[in-house]
């Protein structure tokens, strides 16, 4: 087949490269690489399917320069993780041990993971690594070690390396062992208090969990991972503490922290970092014997990236002296080489003698060797422009990276002129204090954590940091701004790539203006402008705290801006609709913001919180009331042609019809939506609150299960939705998926293995997110499970989830819940303690959609003892319950055991009059447990006829 493609695109999976622009895409998304993995790429795309030899990729990414076979390996293993981030089951680079790699679309049978083993921890984005030089065999040594040992941390001072080495052992060890590597920046934690919620933010947690540790060490236990902790000296009692935890608590966890010092925690193994090594003194030396040593190949490889620096012999001594002076401490090495751009060596090593008499020899505090960053972060910076000086102290104050425009919005103070920006950003980068990243849309810059440390004091001590902040503040407003208008035009994954990454700098700006007054009306409004970011990343505790601090503050400033207040309420009163204990509280919220929404005249607010109020109200059961809410809800919707809203309606009136039992009304509006949904591509309408396609469609077949005579095409649909949920990354709607119809399905279906994979899953995004009330209701599955699975035998795990669902919010009072239980004690014989829970539901009264199903567990409860006669009436009344609910799910496995009664009584003729007209009007699902019982029985019933004729 001839390729349809452009010369100069190459295509392989879901990816297309533009190789002589040098971008990558994966759909319309432009996927972001380094430049060295960018040249990896199109030296391997322009020969796809053939062996390309390690030679040709050394010239590719670093021409006329040696390099060690690590940084190969090191920029192949990230090059990997960038493309697994977009294709995450499949493999597109093969490597050839000792001979080269090669680009291919074929995936070889047996790459692709199940469920358990695709990714459950956030995979944290690497620093770039420049080439890595003269540490090769530290990072050999360091990977035995890390396999032989569960904690390794590397100690060093500070400038020596740690990260570099840390960064590039664990790259490799994530693309040779497929360890799942998370990487985790401490030098953002203020403090020991910040420690665990920055590995929980890492994590994907919810800085609302309420035990961020357990969160932790549950996500944690899921699959081989490592974690690796950067920059932990600030902070090592927490950390200590953090490691020996997680240690104890997992079995497949290794975790590589970089520190000043040890942790002292309990099973720690120290690994030294040396620095890089430099010629011995008093020598007259050769430029070729000088790059023998490892200090001034940095030096010399460094400065020639920057501008084609070439060593002379004359300048050896020079160059070896310098790096003398620095210790060999790479981070100093790397300060100095922009110097040499523009200088000769020895002028170079020159100033340095200077300025180190004035900073080191004046009596400074603390190890020499930290003396020596300190001495070099301070010559650096006298060497700065004004305005290079300015723009450094300004940029102190971004947590991650940031672009060219955030940069001139957080100097505006200075009122320097954009050009004196520009060139002051690329003065600093030329003289290594700012790195570059190539990412999709350009250019990003960030600071190395000693840097941004360094020039944090000085923001702080220049008296500008009020400034800096509010100008960060703003910009963060007008970041969101852009976010929520594009919410509903990007696809949601190109979405999420655009904004998430700044939650962050979200949450320090709200912490400076509304926590720390600041500017107090700033922080309402960024608050508000965060909650469709919150609701995108399902942190809904943190939405939570955040609207309720900004409406407390809204009445202590007395704003007068409703348009603000609205918002807030809104946002409020869409998380309390599925997480307030307080049901009071979370109405009268929910009816503030329709008040407000008319008065007015946002009919979108207006809509938000209808669809709210009416899902508060559906969960007790309230529904007289449901139904007028509904009606006012499809109104507004109609009348101002919100479609989101207007899907909301049609799935709220079908759960109201699922009180009632009224399955084919209910079926026929699901398929309707369904269809309706799948014509509009991702991203055409903002999600209200869930993903619809999912949630219609999860109901839909938990509805075909339940009320059709198709359960096997119910199941079929669930499966798919469990995928799509767990795919989608949004952990509101995979709870949703999961809770409402998911694992009630799968469980019904005795899918046991998948509905276990997605009960961790489950329990992992509750963690996550911050959603501890549903805790009863993952454990309710996950015991259930492990007794229906025969992985236990005891009633201890299936009694505690009865009493935490019995004594949880009423929110979560599905009776399917209780009812699986109950057929977990039966299986294991413990009838009585099944009992108990079925006497509590008939005592506070079962749901209607329930009762079927109830009645029979009561029936096999009075067969259990002998009181047939009791169970054939028992039986009955659940057989004609099923019928008029309409529920064939129930009413199949009814039919059946009062089958299986009335043959055991030899009443075989009554037995097949029950069974053979019931199971003769299904049309699929044959396969399904209950069929094939039902399938079994019948066919004993006719060989038992058969026998008694003969």
């Amino acid at each position: 087949m001839v390729s349809t493609e452009p010369d100069d695109v190459v295509a392989f999976g879901p990816f297309r490269l533009h190789w002589e622009h040098r971008r990558l895409f994966f759909g319309a998304e432009e996927v972001q690489l380094g430049g060295r993995a960018m040249e990896i790429l199109v030296t391997l795309a322009r020969k796809k399917g053939e062996l390309v030899h390690k030679e040709e990729l050394y010239n590719a990414a670093w021409p006329g320069i040696f390099v060690h076979e690590a940084n190969l390996k090191v920029t192949i293993a990230s090059l990997r993780r960038a493309l697994r981030e977009y294709s995450p089951t499949e493999n597109y680079i093969r490597t050839f041990v000792g001979r080269g790699y090669r680009l291919s679309d074929q995936i070889i049978a047996g790459d692709m993971p199940s469920i358990a083993d695709l990714p459950v921890v956030a995979n944290t984005r690497f620093p770039e690594l420049g080439t890595v030089i003269g540490r090769d065999a530290e990072i050999a040594e360091l990977r035995d070690s890390i396999a032989a040992n569960r904690l390794m941390t590397i100690v060093g001072p500070g400038g020596i390396g740690k990260t570099t080495v840390a960064v590039a052992t664990v790259q490799l060890l994530e693309d040779e062992e497929g360890d799942l590597v998370t990487f985790i920046d401490l030098s953002r934690a203020a403090g020991e208090e910040f420690v665990i919620p920055s590995i929980a933010a890492a994590l994907g947690i919810s800085s609302g969990s309420q035990d961020r540790l357990e969160a932790i060490s549950s996500i944690l236990a899921r699959r081989k991972s490592l974690l690796l902790l950067d920059t932990c000296e600030h902070v090592l009692n927490a950390v200590a503490h953090l490691c020996d935890v997680i240690l104890a608590n997992t079995r497949d966890v290794r975790i590589l922290a970089t520190s000043r010092q040890a942790l002292r925690a309990k099973r720690e193994e120290v690994f030294w970092l040396a620095p890089l090594d430099v010629p011995p003194p008093d020598r007259t030396h050769t430029a070729e014997h000088v790059l023998l040593y490892s200090a001034p190949q940095l030096l010399v490889e460094r400065a020639s990236e920057k501008g084609k620096y070439t060593m002379e012999d004359g300048d050896a001594f020079a160059v070896a002296e310098i790096c003398r002076r620095l210790d060999g401490t790479p981070l100093a090495i790397e300060l100095i080489s922009s110097r040499l751009v523009s200088r000769s060596a020895p002028d170079v090593l020159k100033e340095l003698d200077n300025r180190f008499i004035t900073l080191v020899g004046g009596g400074e505090e603390g190890p020499l060797r930290q003396q020596t960053l300190l001495a070099t972060l301070e010559w650096s910076y006298a060497l700065l422009t004004k305005s290079e000086a300015a723009v450094l102290r300004a940029i102190s104050i971004f947590m991650g990276t940031f672009d060219m425009d955030a940069v001139v919005c957080v100097v505006a103070h200075h009122d320097l002129d954009p050009t004196a920006i520009f060139d002051a950003v690329a003065g600093l980068r030329a003289k290594s204090m700012l790195s570059v990243e190539q990412m999709s849309g350009g250019m990003r810059y960030r600071l190395l954590d000693s840097t941004r440390a360094f020039a944090g004091n000085l923001l702080e001590a220049s008296g500008e940091k009020p400034a800096v902040s509010g100008a960060y503040a703003r910009l963060m407003l007008g970041i969101f701004a852009r976010a929520n208008a594009d919410q509903s035009r990007l696809p949601a994954r190109q979405w999420y790539a655009a904004y998430a990454s700044h939650a962050d700098d979200l949450r320090r700006a709200i912490g400076w203006a509304l926590f720390r007054h600041g500017d107090p009306l700033l922080g309402m409004q960024l608050v508000a402008s965060g909650i469709p970011l919150w609701h995108e990343l399902s942190l809904s505790e943190e939405a939570r705290r955040n609207c309720e601090h900004a409406l407390a503050e809204f009445d202590r400033i007395g704003c007068a801006d409703m348009s603000l207040k609205l918002k807030l309420v809104v946002g409020l009163a869409a998380v309390n609709s599925y997480l307030s204990a307080d049901a009071g509280e979370a109405i009268k919220t929910i009816e503030t913001a329709i008040r407000l929404s008319r008065l007015i005249g946002d009919t979108n607010a207006e809509c938000q919180a209808l669809g709210a109020l009416a899902r508060y109200r559906l969960l007790p059961g309230n529904q007289t009331e449901v139904r007028k809410i509904l009606k006012e809800l499809k109104r507004v919707a109609t009348h101002s042609n919100n479609r989101p809203a207007q899907w909301e309606h049609e799935i709220l009136l079908t759960e109201l019809e699922i009180i009632h039992c009224q399955y084919p009304p209910a079926i026929a509006r699901m398929e309707r939506l369904s269809q309706e949904v799948r014509r509009f591509p991702d991203g055409t309408a903002s999600r209200f609150d869930l993903d619809p396609k999912i949630r219609s469609e999860t109901t839909l077949g938990a509805l075909q299960w339940l009320g059709s005579v198709r359960p096997g095409t119910g199941l079929n649909t669930v499966k798919i939705c469990a995928r799509e949920a767990l795919e989608l990354h949004h952990g509101w709607t995979l709870i949703s998926c999961y809770t409402h119809g998911g694992l009630f399905t799968l469980s019904e279906c005795q899918e046991w293995p998948l509905a276990t994979q997605y009960v961790e899953q489950l329990k992992d995004t509750i963690y996550r997110h911050g959603m501890p009330t549903w805790i009863p209701v993952a454990n309710c599955y996950a015991e259930a499970l492990y007794v229906l699975s025969g992985a236990r035998h005891d009633p201890d795990g299936p009694m505690s989830a009865f009493d935490e669902l019995r004594t949880g919010l009423r929110q979560l009072g599905r009776h399917a819940y209780y009812a699986l239980l109950i057929r977990a004690l039966y299986a294991i014989g413990h009838v009585d303690e099944g009992v108990r829970i079925l006497d509590y539901l008939f005592e506070i009264g079962p749901q209607r959609s329930m009762v079927p199903e109830l009645l029979r567990l009561r029936a096999i409860k009075e067969r259990s003892i002998g009181r047939d006669d009791d169970a054939l009436r028992t039986l009955g009344q659940s057989l004609l319950a099923a019928e008029e609910n309409g529920a064939w799910g129930w009413r199949i496995r009814c039919a059946t055991d009062l089958a299986a009664l009335l043959r055991d009584q030899l009443r075989i003729d009554d037995a097949k009059s029950v069974l053979e007209p019931v199971y003769s009007q299904f049309i699929d699902g044959f396969d399904t447990p209950d069929l094939q019982r039902a399938r079994h029985l019948l066919t004993e019933l006719q060989n038992f006829g058969r026998g008694l004729g003969s």
